[in-house]
């Protein structure tokens, strides 16, 4: 098994989403929206940003994917490794604007179908289907009402659990995304699919640069720093008894580690991910 993660938000956005790998990026869409929807000949990348901020003087991001086909669907992708408590609502939101922006001052017309694919590592439904379409807007009767915003939850957890099938290209690609993944396996799906080798060799040569590499650890140990201080001072209210309310008491604790990460300058995105505080809440903390 690997012992870096691939579906880390910097990796996956240097090694799948950079400049250079859209062949790469539309293999992985298709696999995702061919049962339901007509391939893909070529994808765009609209924007890939890294959405900055300060961890121990390194930097740290934040994927923003978004692009777009010649047949104008824009595709958003989005890696979530942790559960938050308003990722559903922050998904539609963001999903929402999207669609909104692509009509140039108001036209309708010019409203363009958005996909959003967020690949999940924790478990999001009992029922453990580890992919999922949703339209917003769905079937009534028989009766199509729209198929311009679409949601594919695409979940690492639940993948694990089926019978893998290599001749399913999104099978071969959770199989190259997921940590877990033996390297046997991996060695497999990489000798069958040329896309997938491809993003393998970019893989491996952003692991060998020292600085990027660098930056993938400093922000792994940031990361279990906060995720150890949250931890340790739920722990230390229930020994103690000092919450007054479980609930209320931790919600307390979350807001005094935000306070201190927004004094150390980390990005909203990162302490919101953390702290499962939403971003509009941390927002009004760092205008005080």
């Amino acid at each position: 098994m690997r012992s870096f993660n691939p579906l880390d938000d910097y990796l996956f956005s240097q090694y799948m989403a950079s400049e250079g790998m859209e062949s790469k990026l539309k293999s992985f869409i298709n696999a995702v929206i061919l049962e339901d929807d007509d391939s893909i000949d070529s994808i765009d990348i609209i924007a890939n940003k890294m959405i900055a901020g300060e961890i121990k003087g390194k930097k740290t991001c934040i994927l923003d994917l978004r692009s777009e086909s010649p047949d104008g669907r824009h595709f958003i992708i989005e890696v979530q490794n942790q559960n938050q408590y308003y990722f559903k609502r922050r998904s539609l939101l963001y999903l929402a604007k999207e669609f909104s922006n692509s009509a140039k001052e108001g036209k309708l017309n010019e409203l363009k179908p958005h996909i959003l694919i967020n690949i999940l590592s924790y478990k999001f439904c009992e029922d453990d289907i580890y992919k999922q379409k949703f339209n917003i807007l769905g079937n009534t009767d028989n009766c199509l009402y729209s198929k311009y915003l679409t949601i594919y939850n695409i979940n690492i957890i639940a993948f694990r659990k089926i019978k893998k099938d290599l001749n399913n290209p999104l099978h071969r690609w959770m199989i190259f995304f997921d940590i877990e993944s033996s390297n046997e396996l991996i060695k497999k799906v990489i000798e069958m699919d040329e896309d997938i080798k491809s993003a393998d060799a970019r893989f491996n040569e952003l692991l060998s640069d020292e600085e990027a590499f660098h930056d993938y650890q400093m922000r792994q140990l940031a990361i279990m720093e906060l995720e150890g201080e949250l931890s340790y001072r739920e722990e230390k209210g229930k020994i103690e008894g000092e919450i007054k309310g479980k609930k209320e008491g931790i919600k307390e604790e979350k807001m005094e580690i935000a306070i201190s990460m927004l004094k150390k300058g980390l990005d909203l995105n990162l302490i919101s991910e953390i702290t499962n505080l939403p971003i509009s809440k941390l927002q009004a903390l760092n205008s005080k």
